[in-house]
């Protein structure tokens, strides 16, 4: 019991001294280190229709990724982006599709 008295005795000083304007505990600095190069800007596009719905991933403004969902019906596909060291003819800027048939559990 007294020890319950001395513990709610020492909480009711730290709460007092917090309600003076004392700072509650120093900032601790940030473990990890500031990177040397900025994180890349990564967007995520949406973009919709009465008939497909179309996501699409950039990441340093180059195209990673593109989804594809018919709004009614049909099988969903990704559709796979050149790469841009490829060709930069706008010409030969074809992407391929892609279907999942199966999954396997």
């Amino acid at each position: 019991m007294p020890l319950l008295l001395v513990s709610m005795g020492l909480a009711q000083t730290a709460l007092a001294q917090n309600q003076a304007g004392a700072p509650a505990a120093p900032a601790l600095p940030d473990a990890q280190p500031k990177p040397k190069y900025p994180e890349p800007l990564v967007r995520n596009n949406v973009t919709q229709d009465r008939s497909v719905r179309i996501q699409e991933q950039q990441v340093r403004g180059a195209t990673t990724s593109i989804h594809v969902q018919p709004l009614h019906g049909g099988a969903a596909y990704n559709v796979v982006p050149p790469s841009v060291s490829s060709s930069t003819d706008p010409a030969r800027m074809e992407g391929q599709a892609q279907w999942k048939v199966l999954t396997f559990k």
